[in-house]
């Protein structure tokens, strides 16, 4: 599993809720957080980076990949429990 950081210019809660419901459509996109007074989300599954900024931008923002996120490797490695389970999913029940 994947976890990637964007800074994404956030307004306000419509630009949120447009990013968050774009995100949540990929493919393999298991969390999307959002913390719109850092203009930061981040997104946890099984995708590509290139396709996130892809979709993001398609709403009319722009992304980047914030460069603590690039530095994890993505080579899958052991599960951890307790990772998972800090990262706290906001995600309706209707995604999971």
């Amino acid at each position: 599993m994947e976890v990637v950081d964007l800074k994404v210019c956030l307004h306000c809660k419509s630009c949120e809720n447009a990013v968050r419901k774009t995100l949540c459509k990929i493919k393999g996109v298991k969390c999307v957080e959002t913390n719109r007074a850092l203009n930061k989300i981040t997104v946890l599954g099984y995708m590509d980076r290139k396709m996130i900024i892809k979709e993001v931008r398609k709403t009319g923002r722009k992304a980047e990949v914030l460069p603590s996120s690039s530095l994890r490797p993505s080579t899958p490695r052991r599960r951890s429990r307790r990772a998972t389970s800090a990262f706290k999913c906001i995600l309706p029940s209707c995604f999971r």
